[in-house]
């Protein structure tokens, strides 16, 4: 016998796995102590930005205007230590030339700029903001030389671990406050030479410092995200396994009909609704006549045949996307049909009676005998109809109903029977 060929998987599928497969790769290289570029390959980056940009933008705006806030608090060490003339001309360059520029920048992070536009405009607010202080303090005093070293320090640390600049942008950002320190140190006049040079090895130790500790939180950032997005893919492939599951124990394998579990979950929902809104609830009791004697002359494989056509034709049958239809075991099918009443549902019964009938059996091989005159395709219905109330059982429905398709039996078969009103039970006749 020649074997089947496998089934390609779904192109959706294969293109899931192959994103599951580069993020292990990703976690994997992100998890070493290798120094590793926090770059993830173009599709995985794409991905990343299009996920966090929206919250770094904001994160970015609110850090901004404490950045710029701050800034602007240095006027106050610069109206205590600062002549008249020399406050106003920092007064000038900060509140009314650098801040306006940073306020613009800041607010271009509302518009939610790409990666490079807006790593790059704060790299541009820093460096301004850095490089103002050098400008301010040039040549004043020892002090005031002192003092601009440690705002320079400060602009990098802000920028670096506070702001957390992607890490190629702060390189640059550093580079160019160590340039603009390097200049500084070359006309400042006020320091020894050792000074200077101490005032360099502390401005490059910090930036070494921020740069460490920036790359090591960008690549933890990048990490987690990884971990989230396969955590969140395997979390929904449980999801859709267990949804899987969960319809294979409530289906009939052969008919695809629900089973019998999931027809006594259906029957106890539907007759507590029926209760509260105190609306008629039918049942359909279908068993397959004659069906020993279809197994006995063309075997059990052509009788499953027969259960799936039927159980096709149950769903057929059925009005609206409230109505249930199950089997029930061996030959027997049942159907529930909320918000129905009896006469309706005698109409559903014989019409699934007719629709059997002319269906007639499925198509027997050729080599089989031709089948009894005396078996026909048919099916014989027993109907019952209650209005649910605290005092009852559903099981009285039930049994109703069962006694009325017995009752189409010895009448016959072919046919539908309804179940009369019971003594002290709300059944309709």
């Amino acid at each position: 016998m020649s074997r089947a060929p496998e089934r390609p998987s779904s192109p959706m599928l294969q293109n899931k796995q192959v994103l599951l497969d580069l993020i292990n790769r990703q976690i994997r290289k992100l998890s070493g102590l290798r120094f590793w570029w926090p770059t993830f390959p173009e599709q995985l980056e794409e991905r990343f930005e299009r996920d966090t940009e929206e919250r770094r933008c904001r994160r970015l705006w609110l850090e901004g205007l404490i950045a710029i806030a701050l800034f602007d608090l240095f006027l106050i060490g610069d109206h205590l230590n600062s002549s008249p003339r020399e406050f106003w001309r920092a007064f000038v360059v900060r509140a009314l030339i650098v801040t306006p520029v940073c306020l613009i920048v800041n607010a271009s992070m509302l518009r939610k700029p790409g990666r490079v536009v807006r790593e790059s405009s704060i790299v541009l607010g820093a460096t301004i903001a850095g490089l103002t202080h050098l400008y301010l303090e040039s040549n004043r005093s020892i002090a005031a030389s002192a003092y601009a070293h440690l705002a320079v320090m400060a602009v990098i640390l802000f920028t670096n671990i506070v702001m957390r600049l992607q890490f190629p942008y702060a390189i640059a950002a550093s580079m160019i406050m160590l340039m603009g320190e390097s200049v500084f140190l070359h006309y400042d006049h006020m320091l020894s030479h050792d000074e200077k040079l101490v005032a360099m090895m502390m401005i490059a130790a910090v930036s070494l410092i921020t740069l460490v500790a920036n790359y090591s939180a960008i690549r933890e950032e990048r990490l987690n995200y990884l971990l989230s997005i396969r955590d969140e893919m395997l979390v929904k492939d449980l999801n859709r396994l267990n949804a899987q599951l969960v319809r294979h124990s409530e289906s009939d394998a052969l008919t695809g009909l629900a089973n019998r579990r999931s027809f006594d979950t259906q029957f106890a929902h539907l007759w507590k609704r029926a209760i509260v809104a105190s609306n008629a609830l039918s049942v359909i009791v279908v068993d397959v006549d004659n069906f020993k004697k279809l197994n006995d002359n063309y075997g059990h494989l052509y009788g499953d045949e027969v259960l799936r056509r039927i159980g096709s034709l149950l769903q057929q049958a059925l009005r609206a996307k409230d109505d249930f239809a199950a089997r029930y075991g061996g030959e027997e099918f049942i159907i529930l049909l909320p918000s129905t009443p009896l006469s309706a549902a005698a109409q559903v019964a014989e019409r699934l009676c007719k629709m059997v009938e002319l269906a007639g059996f499925p198509p027997l091989d050729p080599a089989q005998t031709p089948y009894n005159s005396n078996t026909t395709a048919t099916v014989s219905c027993g109907v019952a109809t209650a209005y649910p109330t605290l005092r009852e059982v559903p099981e009285q429905l039930l049994e109703a109903a069962d006694k009325a398709m017995y009752q189409a039996k010895a009448d016959g078969r072919n046919r539908v029977s309804c179940a009369p009103a019971l003594a002290g039970v709300s059944l309709s006749a």
